[in-house]
């Protein structure tokens, strides 16, 4: 048998459930690190156009820890998908 579970097949998988899950869990980083650490010397919080994406502004470093989150959960949601279906695929489906 072949392995159904490819990239195209996960695509919508990875980018909305997968994504937005690791992007939750960045959040609570970013919040968690900011009670832990202070705010530290941040001018403004950032949260205006492209200020939101600024590291050195507080809305830009939790911003910057969902994305980078989101992409590593996306990612070992895609390798542990991929893995389980090629066991699948060498499981003897001839029992029935």
């Amino acid at each position: 048998m072949e392995n159904k579970l490819t990239f195209g097949r996960l695509f919508f998988f990875l980018l909305v459930p997968a994504f937005t899950t690791g992007m939750g869990n960045g959040s609570v980083f970013g919040a968690a690190v900011m009670c832990a650490v202070g705010r530290g010397p941040y001018d403004n919080w950032g949260g205006w156009g492209m200020d939101a994406y600024n590291p050195a502004t507080f809305s830009g470093f939790v911003d910057w820890m969902m994305i980078l989150f989101g992409l590593a959960f996306a990612i070992i949601s895609l390798m542990a998908m991929i893995k389980h279906g090629q066991i699948e695929s060498q499981r003897d489906n001839t029992a029935w």
